[in-house]
């Protein structure tokens, strides 16, 4: 890498980690916090972007099942990526399935974007988006909830469309949220 993609992202606690493009304060990160890493690399002149969120010590109910719903929301957003789909259904599968879970209007930004020689360009995954997924199409596919008072959880991986599908770029793991013990001073 020749550098980061852009300004990394670290969001903790009820009120930084409820906003999706936090930017760094003094805030101290503490247990019970959820923790949003959005993080990226810059190679040969292209980005990438990942997101993932871990929760500081053990999850509370409510941390834990809007994880596994995001999870949930974002694996099936990777399933469903071909070519010839558009970037409005993509964002339907993800938001579906949050919506019918009582959180859609904790979702408050589209569900992915192009990456390639910007870090944001087209398509952009979201619900007035009218582009189609075409093979070779670098987009993230990044659900989100948030809310003041509770944070938010986030998980973000980086596809390649293909002819059947679509390649995951992210090696990074996402089956569970929670760091192994609390910060200590």
């Amino acid at each position: 890498a020749t550098g980061p993609s852009y300004e990394t992202i670290v969001a903790t606690g009820p009120v930084n980690a409820a906003l999706p493009h936090h930017r760094p304060t003094d805030t101290v990160i503490e247990s019970g916090h959820t923790v949003i890493i959005d993080v990226g690399a810059l190679v040969g002149g292209y980005h990438s972007d990942m997101t993932r969120t871990f929760v500081v010590g053990d999850p509370t109910p409510l941390q834990q099942a809007l994880y596994d719903l995001v999870l949930l929301a974002q694996q099936a957003g990777v399933a469903a990526v071909k070519a010839g789909m558009s970037v409005k259904e993509l964002d339907g599968v993800c938001r579906g399935i949050i919506t019918e879970a009582g959180y859609g209007d904790w979702f408050t930004h589209g569900t992915g974007h192009g990456v390639g020689l910007l870090i944001h360009e087209d398509p952009f995954v979201n619900r007035a988006g009218d582009a189609i997924l075409q093979v070779g199409d670098v987009v993230t596919v990044e659900p989100g909830v948030y809310r003041d008072g509770f944070g938010g959880v986030r998980v973000e991986d980086l596809v390649v469309v293909t002819e059947d599908g679509c390649r995951v770029l992210t090696a990074s793991p996402k089956d569970s949220p929670c760091l192994p013990s609390p910060p200590t001073t």
